[in-house]
């Protein structure tokens, strides 16, 4: 368990690395402007958009850890690739491979698979505070080292960390274990028709879309408008690294042990939409302050997303739930980074911002409005027959239920 939140932390570390100085890279390349520069920033999760949910059922059918080497190795290959790009257009071809490799809903659903229905709420969160982790250490370590060496180098980091990744595969995660499925597998309409599962959904998608927005605008704010040197942007991004290191404990004990998901979650979106209206602002002291509260509230959020997404979907729907939660989380990635280019290109980023600023008051009221996540009593089954499996298909207080390596777990309302 804690090596698959490893791989998935490992993974968004070489992702996220590159991100504090990427734009202003970016921008020191052939045929670069403003558009294709945001282009470049969101290029790797247009390729997730499209392959989180096929590599999900290649999973389904296949060995997931070959499904996870042949993931690792596309990102191994893209780093590569824009390593040693000399051109914009090399580098968004090198950012899309590297995205090619769409295992998170494969970790996702591996972790599912391992844990049982007690522990795998604190699995989740786990793996969330990994994630978080690396973001955090990617405020630090991809400042520090790009400055001083290149951003090129960081790319060949990545590539090295994919190569880790893949033995960590082959010598430390566990084969799967088999699952039984009794209800009809849930259809992509179920899924996007489930109010209270749309709002966590559009809660990914706000949250890492406005990461990309806030890494892509963040350095050429503070060097180009404020008159910062790169080397100086230290001084945005630790204060943001300390804040968030103590969000991402508190995010997880009022989500999972004070039963306070729901307000993490209208906090978190407060503060993310507090943010964007401090940074249109464009002075150093309300800039900074945007920063800080944002990554706050990011990294409070992040322990729980998927965790309630797990929670929310009942078991038939849990896998494509979560490939359709990162499906979009990777959506909002993209378009965060292709409209913050589009509307800095035209010189109207505080304009952006304060739209943004807007759709995050409408998301802030939408999730005051979330039904709380409902209390189960789980109980496993070790003997049991089709006729009580059938009886089980027409009770109403029977939330879901599976069978996992020879015992049937019932989530009861």
């Amino acid at each position: 368990m804690v090596y698959l939140s490893l791989l998935m932390a490992i993974r968004f570390l070489g992702l996220f690395i590159v991100m504090p100085l990427l734009s202003l890279y970016a921008l020191s390349l052939q045929d670069a402007n403003s558009f294709n520069v945001g282009i470049a920033m969101g290029a790797y999760a247009l390729s997730q958009v499209f392959l989180q949910i096929p590599f999900g059922k290649w999973a389904d059918n296949y060995d997931k850890k070959k499904i996870l080497i042949i993931g690792l190795s596309l990102l191994f290959l893209g780093s590569l690739v824009c390593a040693f790009s000399d051109n914009i257009y090399t580098l968004i071809f090198g950012r899309l491979l590297q995205g090619a490799g769409a295992i998170g809903g494969v970790i996702l659903a591996y972790i599912a698979d391992l844990t049982d229905e007690k522990t795998r709420a604190k699995a989740f969160a786990r793996m969330g505070q990994f994630i978080a982790l690396s973001f955090a250490l990617s405020m630090v370590l991809g400042p520090t080292i790009g400055a001083k060496w290149g951003v090129d180098k960081l790319f060949l980091l990545t590539a090295l960390l994919a190569l880790f990744s893949i033995w960590l595969v082959i010598a430390k995660i566990p084969a799967a274990p088999h699952i039984v499925h009794h209800q009809p597998k849930a259809s992509l309409k179920e899924i996007l028709t489930h109010k209270e599962l749309l709002k966590l959904f559009f809660s990914g998608f706000m949250q890492k879309g406005l990461m990309t927005v806030f890494f892509m605008i963040t350095p050429i704010i503070f060097t180009k408008n404020l008159g910062w040197d790169k080397m100086d942007l230290w001084k945005v991004y630790i204060p943001a690294l300390i804040i968030g290191i103590f969000a991402l404990p508190l995010g997880a004990i009022l989500a999972e042990k004070k039963e306070k998901g729901k307000f993490v979650f209208v906090l978190s979106a407060t503060l993310i939409t507090l943010s964007l209206f401090l940074y249109s602002i464009e002075n150093v002291t309300t800039d900074f302050l945007a920063v800080i509260i944002f990554f706050f509230g990011f990294n409070m959020l992040e322990p729980v997303l998927q965790s309630f997404v797990s929670k929310v979907a009942r078991a038939n729907q849990k896998a494509t739930a979560l490939s359709t939660s990162n499906t979009i989380q990777y959506l909002g990635i993209f378009l965060g980074g292709a409209f913050a280019g589009i509307f800095m290109k035209h010189n109207a980023l505080n304009l952006f911002l304060i739209i943004s600023g807007i759709i995050g008051i409408l998301w802030v009221a939408a999730l005051i409005k979330m039904k709380p996540v409902k209390k189960f009593k789980i109980v496993e089954y070790k003997n049991y027959d089709k006729d009580f499996i059938e009886e089980l298909k027409t009770e109403k207080n029977v939330y879901d239920f599976y069978e996992k390596d020879g015992v049937l777990i019932v989530r009861y309302i």
